[in-house]
């Protein structure tokens, strides 16, 4: 593992794991009725997604290998390359989009129906929730990069769970908390959630630039 394909995964594993959507949801998931079990569940799929998606990457990776392995790196490049515009794109868009003059009023007294469905939701529910919440783009561009690395296959998956396991650091936090004192997770819940929501457009705004601008230096100074 060199020092820029390691930066760069600690770079996309914290993008991931500060994903303010991930931490709404999760906070809904453990205030349910099944609370930590669910919890645990949603981060169980959560690690196998992601490293179902690094496999994926890493299998493509060997079935497009040439001798002279110049191929499948100059793909992978060409990949993050992508992926790394893809993001500055989104945050551009969300950044410079017209704001309306005066916002638009929540209904009140109705809980939106996705939400009636976390709070009813089962283990099993839990498990592909955590599997749905994922911030593609960055999952990807992460098996992108561990893909073109000149390491074993075994190694390579090895770094994909690694990787996996990091990204949930965000979320395992809130699961420790609500496992520890159960009797004031609601209320500490209530109060994370409401300072997410709160500054969820810069956050997501600060992220989205800061993983899309690594990508695309690393896919140009790679294909450059």
């Amino acid at each position: 593992m060199t020092g820029p394909s390691l930066l760069t995964l600690l770079v996309l594993a914290a993008t991931a794991a500060i994903s303010p959507f991930s931490l709404i949801v999760f906070s809904l998931v453990l205030a349910s009725g099944r609370g930590p079990r669910n919890g645990a569940a949603f981060i169980v799929g959560w690690i196998v997604t992601v490293v179902l998606i690094g496999v994926v990457m890493i299998a493509f990776g060997g079935a497009i290998r040439v001798p002279t392995h110049s191929g499948p790196r100059k793909w992978f490049l060409a990949l993050q390359l992508a992926l790394g515009t893809l993001l500055v794109v989104i945050w551009f868009r969300r950044r410079f989009r017209r704001r309306p003059l005066v916002p638009a009023e929540k209904p009140s007294g109705s809980t939106p129906g996705w939400q009636r469905r976390i709070d009813t939701m089962g283990i099993a529910g839990a498990f592909v929730l955590g599997g749905a919440t994922q911030t593609w783009p960055v999952m990807i561009a992460a098996g992108a990069e561990i893909a073109k690395l000149d390491v074993p296959v075994a190694a390579a998956v090895g770094w994909m769970v690694v990787f996996a396991v990091v990204t949930t650091a965000g979320i395992d936090v809130l699961e420790l908390l609500a496992i520890r004192s159960p009797g004031s997770a609601s209320a500490r819940l209530d109060r994370i959630r409401g300072y997410v929501e709160h500054h969820r457009d810069s956050v997501i705004n600060w992220i989205v630039l800061l993983g899309g601008l690594l990508l695309v230096y690393r896919g140009l100074l790679g294909l450059v």
